[in-house]
């Protein structure tokens, strides 16, 4: 597990407004990515690899044994922008976070949860990880390792969100703005007047686009920018200074506009509404005020102004931030299970050597050992010799990874507890589960053998025992000559990988965890 690593440079480390700056200018080129990237696994030693790049977060999950020193992030970012002088790179280790080991898979689940996230409970970086994940996957980047980890990462984040208040009560003063609105009962054919043709007013625009309203005039004092709005809307773009000309009745208006002092005044509000004295709703979301104070005092408006707002999300983001507190338990019973799938899988892996040993013991005895003995074997004992030594070279296969999986799944408080004063006592208890540990494997690999020679005596004296009875007493005395020959070595054979799987994946379980470095930490 020591092999995770991640190496990221985030809103926590950097300047938001200077991230982009570390991102390769190939981002939105996916041939010329997957080529530097690829290079980097090559170059650096990195065994997989996943990338990912938002605007608040440039992230590198690694498997690697390499060490995550200076000349390693150094030389990696060199190879991520080859046009830049490498001595300007050098600021990079100012602003860069690494992590290793269970610390690494901590901050991924984290990331995954939205808990590292510039708004805590927003579920883009979810999709964004997934997608990340989805092309280093697609252009084999990745591996094994990094795909049990977000096998993992996903449902853990989904698990937050639902069994966590996280995501709930919106911290965005643009959708707080729209359900404050909606909150009027707005019909479809709602009239809106729109000042201003900013990112802001373009988030508004999505917003509206899909609660189906469809009467839109736009006005900003860049008619090409209100064009563009006004084409997403499909409604009508005029000048700013046009605004005192307009004459059309409306029902809602949405400011924002980076004026100094109000662009809807007391004035221009009064000729807008004419001699109409319908109730009309003003979502003002300009700092400072695009409308008038006494607007909101002299006239029949609904006003949501930006302060309230603001407000009313810094109340909901430090909700978000209590429910952090129980997402982060809910992301350390998941890691604990990780451990157990992570060192499971590793034995399977490493147990998957053994079938084609097996099958090389089983042929050699065949076709060389006791090649001319099998000769002499009729047809019928032929093919019942076969079918034993498969029923046994079958169970023999399965009785390894079960052995191993079994002792990997008792669950022993970690060996790597700190050794402050008051945890003492509790590490000397832990102490005695490391001795359990030990003894434990030691009876698992000593009970093998037994194991496997009774799969022999079961194949001889149950499944097999009404076929042996029509053998003769040459070619029963051949099969046992044969199974002698075999069993011997097969019982060696996951016996030695065995002891060193269970040794190393058991006794060694939280070996690797580290701390994150100091690097680029706030």
């Amino acid at each position: 597990m020591k092999t995770f690593k991640i190496v990221t440079i985030t809103h926590r480390t950097a300047n938001i407004n200077h991230i982009g700056k570390f991102i390769p200018s190939v981002n939105a080129d996916p041939v010329g990515l997957v080529s530097i990237l690829k290079e980097v696994k090559e170059v650096l030693k990195v065994d997989e690899l996943l990338y990912l790049a938002t605007c608040n977060r440039l992230t590198f999950f690694l498997v690697t044994e390499r060490v995550l020193d200076n000349d390693f992030l150094l030389e990696l970012f060199e190879m991520l922008h080859p046009k830049v002088d490498a001595s300007s790179l050098h600021d990079v280790l100012d602003v860069v976070a690494t992590y290793e080991g269970i610390t690494a898979l901590e901050h991924l689940f984290e990331v995954a949860s939205s808990l590292d996230s510039l708004v805590i409970g927003e579920r883009e970086i979810l999709r964004q990880l997934r997608g990340a994940y989805d092309f280093c996957h697609q252009h084999q980047l990745t591996g094994d390792n990094i795909r049990l980890a977000m096998k993992m990462a996903v449902p853990t984040a989904k698990e937050v969100y639902t069994r966590t208040k996280i995501g709930e009560n919106s911290v965005s003063v643009v959708s707080l703005a729209m359900r404050e609105m909606l909150r009027h009962d707005i019909p479809e054919d709602a009239r809106f007047l729109i000042v201003g043709a900013g990112q802001t007013n373009n988030l508004v625009a999505k917003f509206l686009l899909k609660q189906s309203f469809k009467n839109f005039a736009i006005f900003n004092r860049s008619l090409e920018n209100a064009k563009l709005l006004a084409a997403k809307l499909d409604g009508q773009a005029y000048l700013l200074e046009h605004l005192h000309d307009y004459h059309k009745p409306f029902d809602v208006l949405i400011t924002c506009t980076g004026a100094n002092d109000p662009v809807i005044t007391e004035e221009l509000y009064q000729h807008l509404i004419g001699d109409d004295t319908t109730k009309k709703i003003i979502v003002d979301l300009a700092v400072p005020s695009d409308v008038a104070p006494t607007i909101s005092q002299k006239f029949n408006v609904d006003y949501i102004e930006v302060e309230r707002l603001r407000c009313l999300a810094a109340q909901n983001l430090e909700l978000r931030r209590k429910e952090a507190v129980r997402a982060k338990v809910i992301i350390q019973e998941r890691l604990e299970e990780f451990k157990l799938v992570f060192s499971q899988r590793r034995v399977e892996r490493a147990m998957s050597q053994i079938p084609a040993k097996l099958k090389a013991v089983k042929n050699n005895a065949l076709n060389t050992t006791f090649q001319s003995e099998l000769a002499t074997l009729d047809e019928t004992d032929t093919h019942l010799l076969q079918r034993v030594l498969a029923y046994i070279e079958k169970k023999y296969i399965g009785i390894p990874i079960t052995v191993a999986k079994s002792v990997l799944s008792d669950d022993f408080p970690p060996a790597n507890a700190p050794l402050t004063a008051e945890e003492l006592a509790k590490r000397c208890e832990q102490l005695k589960c490391i001795k359990a540990r030990k003894e434990k494997v030691e009876r698992a690999i000593v009970d093998m053998p037994h194991k496997l020679r009774a799969v022999k005596r079961k194949a001889l004296h149950s499944v097999f025992k009404k076929d042996l009875v029509n053998m003769s007493a040459t070619s029963k005395k051949i099969l046992e000559q044969v199974l002698a020959h075999i069993e011997k070595q097969y019982i060696h054979i996951p016996l030695v990988v065995a002891r060193n799987v269970l040794e190393k994946e058991y006794l060694n379980r939280d070996a690797g965890a580290s701390k994150p470095s100091g690097r680029g930490q706030i």
